[in-house]
Parts: structure tokens; C-alpha cells; sequence
């Protein structure tokens, strides 16, 4: 009778911790969910976000061939074609040429100026003259380590052409001599000692580090 009464305790199941694993594990598959729709939510955004810029930076290349495609003055600017367009989350800008590099099959405007928000939609100079200029013209644009705007700089080397259209509707080739990653403090790049040459600079932030730029360098064939 005693045996039956004193049952050792520790033998003793409680149905609440099967509950309790019940709930937790649902629990984790909820959280789980909620995550993968978060991730999920992010990234159609990010595309879309990419996609629309792409579709812009292709109305601003269309806009700007049309601006130049009869002018024959040597001293003509690009002009505002379509306000709507170049009026850009706050940006009054113009495009002053397209660059194109066949290898990394892309095809960009180069805006006049350069921020945060233009360099959603367009490769930006940010120091030298305009493009196909005696001096060393630098563009920047962003690596989002996809295949747009600069995400493939990496891959150039010497060699390799870059061809940069003007706002007189004029295209030059340019042969890459130099391709190298600097410090994000170092603006040796944006030398304008040319010695009377046409130079292009190109600089996007390093795919493995942001802390450095990818940076190439090339000269115009003549």
C-alpha cells in the first residue's frame, strides 16, 4: 500500500511540458514566417527600386540623344528636354553625355551633378570637365553588386574600351592603361595634370570593402 502512495516524483510526467514545446515551436514557425515575409518584402522592393531607376536613367539617355541628334555646334550645351525628368527627388541637373562599356554591357547618362539621389538613375561627374575635354573627367557610380551601373568595374582591365558620348552628339573610345583599389581618402585619382589628354576616371566603392574604391583610369585613342 505504502509503494502505491509513495510514488517516486521524479517518474512523474506533466503533460504542460509537451504544451509548452507545442507552443514554442509554433512559436519559432510564426517568428520564422514573419522573417522570410520581411526578407521577402525587402527584396521586391530593393528590384523594384532598381528597376525603376533603370527605367529613368533609360528615358534620360533618350531624352538626351534627342537634344543632340541634329545640333552641329561645337559650343552647344544640353538642355532640359523634359523638366518632369531631369526635376529628380529634388535635383535640377543636366545630362551632359552617356557612357558605354562593352564589356559590362551598360549603357548610362552622366549626370553634371552628383548625389544620393541622381546616383540612383545615372553614373555623376564629380570633378574634372565636361566629357571628351582636354583633362581628366572622373564619374562615380554605385555598386549594388549586381549587373547595373558599376557593380562590374572589377572586371575591366587593361585594354578594354570605354566609350563616352558629348553634348554634341560626338562618341570617343578611350582604352583602359590602369585598374587599380585606393583608399576612400585617397583622391589622387582626380589629378587634372593630363598633359593636354583626354582622361577618364572611373570610381565605384569596392565590392568586398567600402572602406576602398575601384578605380580605372582610361586615355582617349585619337
Amino acid at each position: 500500500m505504502n509503494q502505491i502512495i509513495c510514488t517516486n516524483s521524479s517518474n512523474i510526467k506533466f503533460p504542460n511540458n509537451k504544451l509548452n514545446k507545442k507552443y514554442f515551436y509554433r512559436l519559432q514557425f510564426y517568428i520564422l514566417i514573419l522573417v522570410t515575409a520581411v526578407l521577402v518584402t525587402y527584396y521586391i522592393f530593393f528590384r523594384y527600386s532598381l528597376y525603376k531607376s533603370e527605367k529613368i536613367s533609360t528615358k534620360l539617355i533618350d531624352n538626351f540623344n534627342i537634344a543632340t541628334l541634329y545640333s552641329e555646334d561645337s559650343n552647344y550645351t544640353t538642355d532640359f528636354v523634359n523638366k518632369d525628368i531631369y526635376f529628380y527627388e529634388g535635383n535640377n541637373f543636366s545630362v551632359i553625355g552617356i557612357i558605354k562599356i562593352p564589356k559590362l554591357n551598360i549603357v548610362y547618362p552622366i549626370s553634371s551633378e552628383i548625389s544620393n539621389d541622381l546616383l540612383k538613375v545615372a553614373t555623376c561627374r564629380f570633378y574634372g570637365p565636361n566629357p571628351n575635354e582636354i583633362g581628366n573627367l572622373c564619374i562615380a557610380a554605385h555598386n549594388y553588386k549586381n549587373n547595373s551601373f558599376f557593380s562590374n568595374l572589377h572586371i575591366l582591365s587593361n585594354g578594354d574600351l570605354i566609350t563616352i558620348g558629348d553634348a554634341t552628339g560626338n562618341f570617343l573610345d578611350y582604352m583602359v592603361y590602369d585598374t587599380y583599389k585606393s583608399d576612400s581618402t585617397n583622391l589622387d585619382c582626380i589629378n587634372q595634370n593630363t598633359n593636354n589628354k583626354k582622361i577618364v576616371t572611373l570610381v565605384t566603392c569596392n565590392r568586398f570593402d567600402n572602406h576602398y574604391r575601384t578605380i580605372i583610369k582610361a586615355e582617349a585613342i585619337q
